[in-house]
């Protein structure tokens, strides 16, 4: 895994170096059947190498392109760097268009993926204490997911008010009195030693090397709508891109689905059937 990550991280400094020289639009416009996917996670490489293959036979070449971290995607796919991305839920989605005023949209659901409770320090959420610091994502949609968990465990309890999205200021009862550390979601696997616990992930948590239900200490498991279903996004002006469309149905498939239950454990979801 920690060669997965090296890796991980080579492509994205590669990447860099040529979006911010200003030729990702050129590269582009040089082979107009190659697709750039935009993801967050290597783990995401064995379900869509299955694609590419797939995909190559028809005359469609899939780069699949990695970012070290959530806000980088979205900003890539609306200026053109890349040509779709898939690595975010609809909460997440939403909350970052809306911010940064993107002119891009879902084309289709992929999968849901748990965001869990691990620790290297206890066994169960019940042994959590006071003074205890648990780490949780920095960024809107995520943090409130993380809150919403901890809620779960019985933790903490949020105003009724609150929303999709809480806050830390919308905690209205602390039932173990922690210290919540945000971190960005990328950088909490590698502050697991330093915290109690932390609310990881999934796909952070798989490229780590963690067995996400295995080692987890209180698991993610009501979804109430879709707002942590992940998603395929696309410039608002080539929704309709029919190499697109094609992408998506081939991804939508038992071939995907067989993947998720025999490499991810049955961890992956897949959320079009939802």
């Amino acid at each position: 895994m920690k060669k997965n990550r090296l890796i991980a991280g080579l492509l994205l400094v590669v990447f860099a170096a040529g979006v911010f020289s200003g030729c990702g639009a050129s590269d582009k416009k040089k082979d107009e059947n190659t697709v750039r996917i935009g993801l967050t996670g290597t783990i995401y490489e064995d379900i869509w190498n299955p694609v590419k293959e797939e995909l190559k036979e028809e005359g469609i070449k899939i780069e699949l392109v990695q970012f070290s971290d959530f806000s980088l995607p979205n900003n890539a796919l609306n200026a053109g760097d890349i040509d779709l991305n898939a690595f975010q839920h609809h909460a997440y989605f939403k909350n970052d268009v809306e911010s940064n005023k993107y002119d891009i949209t879902p084309i289709g659901d992929t999968f849901v993926i748990a965001m869990n409770l691990y620790s290297n320090k206890i066994k169960d959420v019940k042994e959590l204490k006071d003074g205890d610091k648990v780490a949780v994502p920095n960024d809107a949609s995520n943090e409130g997911r993380a809150l919403k968990l901890l809620e779960s465990a019985g933790i903490i309890s949020i105003r009724e008010t609150a929303g999709a999205n809480p806050e830390l200021s919308d905690i209205e009862t602390y039932h173990v009195r922690i210290d919540i550390v945000e971190v960005n979601a990328a950088d909490i696997c590698a502050l697991l030693p330093d915290v109690t616990a932390a609310v990881i992930n999934g796909n952070y948590a798989l490229d780590y090397g963690i067995d996400p239900a295995g080692e987890a200490v209180f698991l993610e498991s009501e979804y109430a709508d879709d707002s942590y279903f992940c998603l395929i996004a696309a410039r608002s002006d080539e929704a309709d891109n029919e190499v697109y469309k094609k992408i998506v149905e081939a991804f939508q498939s038992e071939r995907t689905k067989k993947i998720f239950k025999d490499e991810f454990k049955g961890f992956f979801v897949p959320a079009w059937e939802e």
